[in-house]
């Protein structure tokens, strides 16, 4: 599945939408389970991600770990971290999530 990047408005709406999953635990297939720290607007590209993901590592905000970002093409992640231990941080995408765990959301572009 081709993904396609979200507009700043758009990517704000799909956070909004999938707030409540904030401090759910999830599992997928024979992963650990997982803890929900955030649901995040983060930029596209993976390089993009890994850069947000470790800013969001060292301010745990969202907004502030964002500001290095001047691009137009968004996505929107799960900061996602071990239940034991809230420093190990991972992220996976909305999408990717939403097809693993069943859930239908109409994505715009999709």
């Amino acid at each position: 599945m081709e993904l396609t990047p979200f507009t700043l408005e758009e990517a704000e709406e799909i956070c909004e939408d999938f707030e409540d999953l904030v401090d759910t635990e999830f599992k997928i297939g024979s992963s650990p389970v997982m803890l929900v720290a955030n649901v995040s607007i983060a930029p596209f590209t993976e390089a993009d991600k890994n850069r947000f993901v470790e800013n969001y590592y060292g301010s745990k905000d969202s907004k502030e770990a964002l500001n290095f970002y001047s691009g137009d093409d968004y996505d929107v992640v799960l900061i996602t971290c071990d239940p034991d231990n809230e420093d190990d941080l991972s992220y996976i995408d909305i999408r990717t999530f939403a097809d693993l765990r069943g859930i239908k959301y109409s994505f715009p572009g999709a």
